[in-house]
Order: C-alpha cells, then sequence, then structure tokens
C-alpha cells in the first residue's frame, strides 16, 4: 500500500503534553505507515528534550518552521484551541497534510476558513473526532441501519464531568473562557454530539438552555478564584432528520457520566462508559442491547432480554486505540488518495450545530438547521 513512511511534525508534541504523550506520540511511534521527524513546543528546550527521547530528528519552537521543513509530510496540530487556527494556516500554506484536534477553530468562522484553505490546497486534512473510530459506536451505526431495533422514535443522552463546574486546576483555567473556544459545549458537548449525529442523523432543529451556576471557579494549586462566562448546564431538544426526538444534557461540575439510549420500536441500546470523565472520546465504552419478545404489547409477564455485546479488546477501548484506528484510515487517505476520514468541512457541520445550540439559548427560539 506505500513505497515510503509518511514523515510526521507534531506540533505540541512535548511529552508534558497529556493528550499528544498518550495518544499521539505512541501510536505514531509503533505505527507501520508514519515516522515522526519534528516536535514543535513553545521551548527549544522542551522540544529539543521531547525529540530526543522519542528519536525524532528535529525540534521547532516556530509551527511556521516546523511547517516549512522538507523533512515534513503531515503536520499534527495537538495544542490549545486559541492557537489551532494559526498553526493550521502554517502547515496549509506548506501544502503539508493535516491532522487538527477538535476544536478546529475557536468559532465557526475560522473553521469555515480553513476547511476552505485546505480544500483548495488539495492536502488530505483531518478533525479529531476520534470518538467514531469507537468500535462500539460503529457497531450500533450498522445496527441500527439494519433496523435490530426496528424504527428509532427517540434518544436521550447524559454527558456529566467534574470539570468546568466551581473548581479548575491551572492547566484547565483557560477552559472556562468562552473566548477560547474551548469549554464544556464544545469539547465535551462537541465529541458527544458528534457521536449521536454520526450514529443516527443531524439535527433538522432545535431548541437550547445554557445555565451559568458559577460566575468564577477555584483553581485547585493556589486557591484563587477565576473568573468563568462559559456554561455548566446545557439542555438541548430537538429533532433530527430522520425524525428521531433527541434530548441532550451536557453538565460540568458533577459526577462523571456518558450515557446515551436509543429507543425503538423492538428494544433499546443503550451506549455507556465505565469510570467514566465525561469524554465519549476517552473510550472503555459498552453497549447493552434490550429486547422484549412482543415489544408492542409488552406486559409485567412477559419476558425482557438484557445483552451485554462486548466488542473491544482493552487495548482498542482506550483513547490511543480511536487514535490508532484514525492514523490508519488518514494512512489509507494520503497513500491510495481516499477521503475516509472525519475531515475540516465535518467539523465546520459540528462548529455549525453549537452555533445554533448558542443562538437558541440567546435568543429562547428555535432553531432551524435544515429544512425539508
Amino acid at each position: 500500500m506505500r513505497d515510503k513512511l509518511i514523515n510526521v511534525g507534531i506540533i505540541g508534541g512535548s511529552l508534558n503534553n497529556q493528550w499528544a504523550s498518550k495518544t499521539h506520540i505512541p501510536v505514531l511511534k509503533e505505527s507501520p505507515f508514519f515516522q515522526i521527524m519534528a516536535i514543535g513546543t513553545s521551548k527549544m528546550e522542551t522540544a529539543k528534550k521531547s525529540a530526543t527521547m522519542i528519536n525524532a530528528p528535529l525540534a521547532f519552537t516556530s509551527y511556521k518552521e516546523l511547517a516549512k521543513s522538507k523533512d515534513v509530510d503531515l503536520v499534527v496540530v495537538s495544542i490549545k484551541v486559541p492557537f489551532h487556527y494559526e498553526a493550521s494556516i502554517a502547515a496549509i500554506k506548506e501544502n503539508k497534510h493535516l491532522y487538527c484536534e477538535w476544536p478546529l477553530g475557536i468559532d465557526t468562522i475560522q473553521a469555515k476558513d480553513l476547511a476552505n484553505l485546505a480544500d483548495q490546497a488539495n492536502i488530505h486534512h483531518a478533525i479529531g473526532l476520534q470518538a467514531r473510530q469507537s468500535p462500539e459506536v460503529n457497531y450500533l451505526k450498522q445496527a441500527i441501519k439494519q433496523g435490530e431495533i426496528g424504527k428509532i422514535l427517540s434518544c436521550t443522552m447524559q454527558v456529566a464531568t467534574q470539570g468546568k463546574g466551581k473548581i479548575t486546576d491551572q492547566r484547565s483555567d483557560y477552559l472556562l473562557k468562552k473566548e477560547n473556544g474551548a469549554n464544556l459545549l464544545t469539547i465535551n458537548g462537541g465529541h458527544s454530539l458528534d457521536v449521536l449525529c454520526y450514529i443516527l442523523s443531524d439535527f433538522k432543529e432545535l431548541s437550547a438552555t445554557m445555565n451559568v451556576n458559577y460566575t468564577e471557579a477555584i483553581i485547585q494549586e493556589t486557591g484563587i478564584k477565576t473568573p468563568k462566562n462559559t456554561a455548566d448546564q446545557i439542555l438541548i431538544h430537538g429533532t433530527l432528520i430522520d425524525g428521531t426526538s433527541a434530548s441532550v444534557h451536557i453538565q460540568g461540575g458533577v459526577y462523571p457520566n456518558f450515557h446515551l439510549e436509543i429507543r425503538g420500536e423492538k428494544g433499546v441500546f443503550r451506549l455507556k462508559q465505565h469510570n467514566s470523565s465525561g469524554h465519549v472520546q476517552f473510550g472503555n465504552l459498552k453497549i447493552e442491547k434490550i429486547t422484549h419478545s412482543n415489544f408492542s404489547s409488552f406486559t409485567e409477564t412477559d419476558d425482557v432480554y438484557l445483552e451485554e455485546i462486548k466488542l473491544s479488546y482493552k487495548e482498542d477501548s482506550s483513547p490511543a486505540g480511536y487514535v490508532e484506528n484514525a492514523y490508519n484510515l488518514l494512512a489509507r487517505d494520503i497513500l491510495e488518495n481516499k477521503s475516509q476520514i472525519p475531515n475540516f468541512n465535518d467539523a465546520v457541520k459540528l462548529h455549525q450545530l453549537i452555533d445554533a445550540i448558542q443562538d437558541s439559548a440567546e435568543t429562547g427560539k428555535k432553531i432551524v438547521l435544515m429544512n425539508e
């Protein structure tokens, strides 16, 4: 399938970067399709140290210089969201393939600009919506498509995290500022809403409420209070394109949970997360299937069948497993000139959904996303 390895430069590739060090770096080091050639961080000392530890020959403090390197074919952007746009622009200008973590930008304007420029540059671009690579998520998508529980009537989703509420840490302080584009709605909500729409269909219309219980949060390390202008309670009700009624509750500063329940005429699917942190993209998912011998005339004496569907090996159910699947898909796209990986245009759609949720919450009106 290949005649050479795809050379990668990671912007935000410090081993201190908890996400990159646990997903991108170990996955790319073991991949038969990629090799890490460059590490970019804000400090040369850190960049050189991280590059040395993973045997990458190049280290940079400038993402522009990293993108210009003739030894880099693919640029990975794994830094804080406010810097996604500039780092991605640098890669696009050099006609380098691009993998950017979600959210693509701080808003839809940035996302649209990046998607248009990436398409014009004729490069392969991927967005880090890696929960789509979950075996459980894909099983549900196919099972529903094949009618295993009949016509889908409704779905409810609960997303809850202990973060983004009354208490934070110094590293996560920026997640409480709306202007940074990285918050409860865009991150926890964005990944989860993408899974819901990927399994079922996009929203046709919705109404939303967003509440701020805490206007400031306490930084754990210092005890200092920091301003917070992002919602910690988000309620979304709407109808999907396929007619499914949808209800979503996203919460911050509470006991963590992820639970998606899909009800059909013949049964129920439940997608749950063991030891949840409220991030569906962190994996550790399981499926429960409930069926009934004569579901349309259910009585208390009838048999109900509860089945747990086990699909993943331990390594496949981790965030690194999802990222590995994403990179395998991206490699095939690059080497075979395909377009299968979720890309910047998918990111734009998700940004627009988030805009609709915010618009509804601010105006109190139902938002129609797609007309029949």
